[in-house]
Formats: structure tokens, sequence, C-alpha cells
């Protein structure tokens, strides 16, 4: 799935960093077809690589694009996530905002607002949301989408991505999931950036002259992205497509959108960076050597280290007597990545990444009391060093000052060596007990 912000954004990055003219445009093509068609050669002799078939593209409307949305919302979360997801991110600290009690209507605003097209491998074809835009932005659309079926044909996406399918399968985490989605749409965000110089500039580029650009959008912050967009060159090249994605993307969460462009944006230079190697790394992420976690994905020469978190299990909660009168919403793992986000949401921008650079493993996990709307969260986190321990416990406990100013609960962190325990709400008379049962959580590197 990609977006009309990251297409946005890939526009702007070019037109801001390389002021060459353009090379002359292909006559127009007459319709969805043939342009896919043109694309799909042109992505093919890029990555050196031949379709197996051609990919089908098909123009939807926004309603069954929502309907789609409604069956993939209903394939992979559960229940108890989706009626409480605004209730569950607040407790994480992911957001600090009102609202998000409906969690379909969130995702059919931010993704009918933001998608332009979208490959599916049920079907092996690409739908296009978005029509009658300038050529540029259709071809870079179409580049990343086709790109997704080249990854389909032969490494299989929905295998690829089928430890996100199931939260009752034990091998399951978000962190992870969200690495394996970096990789697929990174990829695709690198060759849909090879197409577009290619066409802009007349050839492909050389890592030399690429590396600025994927440094640059990497890094950028959501300040820093829609002030690249605003650029007035990018405003009078893509016209009212840039006013109207901009303006819908202020009202998406921050941590969304946030993990929306990470999955793109970072994946994009950790593609980069095992792209050194050549196309034969590239296909090993796909094969033997998946990425484990986010951090993997956002500190490249781990992977290739093979450098793995911890992982962390509970033991069984419905034998917990100070748990009786709670029901389990959600468990997980946060990842680097997320912790960045944490952070900054709770004012600590500048120095999120360090933070969170630390980071060796994590669970959680998020209860309602069946009697109301109080909430629990038990944490057990892992860091590299002592040093990053210490580091973390410091910034957490300002980070709890903040998030419980307006509304005090029972709160208790513990440190041992470089695993730090966490309990946040429930009964004060249960936090001993509850952080007890943190500490038990067996912890494994794998």
């Amino acid at each position: 799935m990609t977006t009309r912000l990251l297409a946005l954004l890939a526009l702007a990055t070019l037109s801001c960093a390389h002021a060459q003219a353009p090379a002359p445009s292909p006559a127009p093509a007459s319709d969805t077809q043939e342009l896919a068609a043109r694309i799909q050669n042109e992505v093919a002799e890029i990555r050196g690589k031949p379709f197996k078939h051609a990919v089908g593209v098909e123009t939807q409307q926004q309603q069954d694009f929502a309907r789609y949305l409604d069956e993939r919302i209903g394939e992979v979360v559960p229940e108890s996530i989706a009626n409480h997801y605004g209730k569950i991110v607040r407790k994480l600290g992911l957001y600090r905002g009102e609202g998000l009690d409906d969690f379909r209507g969130t995702m059919q605003m931010v993704m009918s607002s933001q998608a332009a097209a979208y490959y599916d491998p049920k079907t092996q074809r690409f739908y296009v949301l978005m029509t009658g835009g300038p050529e540029l932005m259709q071809g870079v659309l179409y580049a990343h989408e086709l790109y997704h079926g080249l990854q389909d044909q032969y490494f299989g996406l929905t295998n690829y991505m089928r430890m996100s399918m199931s939260r009752s399968d034990p091998s399951f985490s978000s962190d992870a999931q969200l690495a394996r989605q970096s990789v697929v749409e990174g990829e695709a965000t690198y060759m849909m950036s090879l197409w577009m110089l290619k066409r802009m500039t007349g050839s492909v580029p050389g890592r030399e002259m690429l590396a600025p650009m994927v440094k640059l959008q990497s890094e950028l912050n959501l300040e820093q992205t829609r002030a690249l967009i605003a650029q007035p060159q990018v405003t009078e090249l893509l016209g009212d497509q840039v006013a109207a994605s901009v303006e819908a993307a202020k009202a998406i969460p921050p941590f969304i959108l946030e993990t929306m462009m990470g999955a793109y944006l970072k994946g994009y230079a950790f593609v980069f960076a095992v792209h050194e190697q050549g196309w034969p790394a590239v296909e090993k992420l796909y094969t033997d050597q998946p990425p484990q976690s986010t951090e993997q994905i956002l500190h490249p020469e781990k992977w290739l280290a093979r450098e793995a978190p911890s992982s962390i299990s509970w033991t069984a909660f419905d034998k917990v007597r100070a748990l009786r009168d709670w029901e389990l919403l959600d468990r997980d793992v946060l990842g680097e990545f997320q912790w960045r986000v944490i952070f900054r949401e709770f004012e600590m921008k500048a120095e999120a990444e360090s933070l969170a650079a630390g980071w060796d493993g994590d669970s959680y996990a998020v209860f309602k009391r069946r009697d109301s709307d109080a909430m629990l969260l038990l944490m057990r986190t892992s860091w590299d060093t002592e040093a990053d321990a210490k580091e973390f416990v410091a910034a957490y406990q300002r980070l709890l000052a903040l998030k419980y100013a307006n509304a005090q609960e029972p709160t208790l962190v513990e440190r041992k060596g470089v695993d730090v325990f966490i309990v946040e709400g429930g009964n004060k008379s249960d936090l001993k007990a509850l952080i007890k049962l943190v500490k038990n959580a067996r912890k494994v590197k794998t």
C-alpha cells in the first residue's frame, strides 16, 4: 500500500535536491493498462529481473476500497483491540490525544485520505484510487505498486507477512511484522526512486547520487516533511494534490503517520544499505535472513551481524490473583521504533533516538478492569547495557510524571541489571504482586 504523502515526499525531495531538467516524456498513456505495461517493463529493466507475468491493474472507487479495508481489518485485528484501541494506545504512551475509540473509522479516514493505489496479493493485481493527476505522479505510484507485484511473484508476500495474520500465533510480534513490512515497502520505495530519477534525468542513478536523497528522506521528522512538501516548486509541479494530502495528513494522529511513513522511509534506507552488497543480499531479506526487529531496520549493521533481540514471554495471567478482575486486551512488543515514537510524544524529541537506541527487547500486556474503564499496563524491557537501562529508567520516570499529571495512578518502576520492570495502574495494594509477575516473565536471547 503506497500513499499520496509518500509520493509527494519523493517528488519534493527530488525537485529540491536535483535541479536538472527532466528527460523528454514519452507520449501520455491512453489508459491504465498501457501505462502499467510500459512502467512494468521499465521497472524490470532497472531491477534486472523480469516479471513472471503481467500484473493486472484496475481503477477502484473509494467505496470498494472501504470494503477491502473492512475485510482486512476484520482478518488481522481482534475485537478486543478494535473496541478499545484509543484506550490501549494512550496507556502505552503512543498517543496523548482524545478520540480513536472508533478504530475502523480511524483507519478508514487515514487510508482514504492518503492511499493512492495498492497491491493485493490475494488477487495479484494493483488498484488505482487516485486518477487524473500529473503523469509523473501517476508513474511514481505505478512503479511502486508494480514492484510489489514483482516481489510477490518471486517471494510470496502473503507467506512473508503471515506472522501478521493471527495474534494466536505465538511467534507474532508487531515489531517483527513492522520490520518485514519495512522490507517490502522500503524496497518498493527504493525502486520507485530509481525509476523516478531515471525518468527525470535520463539514467539510473549511482549510489553516490542517491545517497543524499535517501539520507534526507529517512531522517525527516513530520514537521520537516510537511515543510518540504509545501515548497513552492513542488506546489507548482503537483498543484492541488499537495494541498489536499498535506491538509488531510494534519488530522492523522502523529504516531500513526510516523509508523506508516517509517515503514517506507526507514525501510528505504535499510534496503539501500543492504543493496550495497548487491541484489542477492536484498533477496536474503525474504528468504533465509528476514529482519527480526525494527532495531535491525534502524541499524542495518545489526542485521548484518545477526544481532537478534531478547524474547520475553509471560506466565499464565489467569492464574494470577491480582488480575482476577481484569480482562486482557492486548499483549505484544513495542520495539525500538515505537519507543522513539513514545519518547517524542512525551516531549523528548531531541533524545528519542538515543534513549531508544539501547533497546534489546520488550513485552507488554494491557488490561481493562471488567467493571469500569480503568486500565492496567505490565511491561518488561531489556537493554544492551546497564547504562542504557539506567538512562531509560530516568527518562521513563519523567514520562510518567507527564502521563499521569492529570489523573494519578499507582505506578512502579524497578531495574535489575539490564532489565526494567514496569506496572502502571490497578490497585496500589497489588503493585508488589504485579511487579513480581513482571519479573517472572521469561527472557531468552534469540
